[in-house]
């Protein structure tokens, strides 16, 4: 009888001791997935400020500090940047895309450069405007380094070649006059890309653009437990 008592209070101990180690991990379990979740939501609530940050800070135009949304320990703060009276270069715009470019506030300008890769074609359009008589017109440029597709397209055949502008290499250029005299003076300049993904340079002749062709900003959201989102815009022309 003692051995069998012996026996079943081992048992007794062994079931015990699973039942714990069950019960352990599952408490375990139900820990991971609740910080799985605050985390989730925190990262989420982060990634909302960030982007609440970037909306400001192109509102406004100027760097945003640090911002508390709502009661909590969300916050969001961003750094605004504006550049391109020099001109600039669009990174890969695709086929369809447009690049803008403002004639507000620039000074000596004569013409404009375009450049861009061989495979694709530019179609652009020269906004000018008289705000006080009213007299709006449209002057169009168009650049084509395929002679098959000139043929169809009627567009004004470049000869490709090898240019560099601010370190980019280009195979093309069309060279846009520009008379801010003009009246009505130029405001708008829009380059559609054609046929190919494209690099596309702008570079002034002569003067120099405002800034605010190139607007970069970069935010930051931070939500409970330290959870850190960061989030960048980059456009052309204000």
């Amino acid at each position: 009888m003692r051995k069998d008592a012996g026996q079943a209070a081992l048992i007794l101990i062994m079931i015990m001791a699973v039942i714990g180690a069950v019960s352990v991990s599952v408490a375990a379990r139900e820990v991971e997935s609740l910080r799985s979740q605050e985390i989730e939501t925190a990262g989420s609530q982060a990634e909302s400020a960030a982007s609440a940050g970037i909306e400001v800070a192109l509102s406004t135009r100027a760097n945003v500090p640090q911002t508390p949304v709502g009661t909590g320990d969300v916050t969001y703060q961003a750094t605004y940047a504006s550049s391109g009276s020099t001109g600039f270069v669009a990174g890969e715009v695709e086929e369809g895309d447009v690049v803008s470019v403002s004639f507000t506030g620039a000074a000596g300008v004569t013409a404009v450069n375009v450049y861009w890769n061989n495979t694709a074609a530019i179609f652009a359009s020269l906004l000018n405007a008289n705000t006080v008589s009213g007299n709006y017109t449209v002057d169009r440029y168009s650049g084509d380094a395929d002679a098959t597709r000139v043929a169809s397209n009627n567009f004004t055949q470049v000869a490709s070649g090898s240019y560099t502008f601010q370190g980019v290499s280009f195979q093309n250029q069309l060279t846009i006059p520009i008379n801010l005299s003009a009246d009505p003076a130029p405001t708008l300049l829009r380059i559609l890309v054609l046929y190919a993904t494209s690099l596309i340079g702008v570079e002034p002749v002569g003067g120099t653009l405002a800034d605010g062709q190139v607007v970069t900003v970069n935010s930051t959201g931070t939500a409970e437990n330290n959870i850190v989102t960061n989030v960048s815009l980059t456009r052309f022309s204000e």
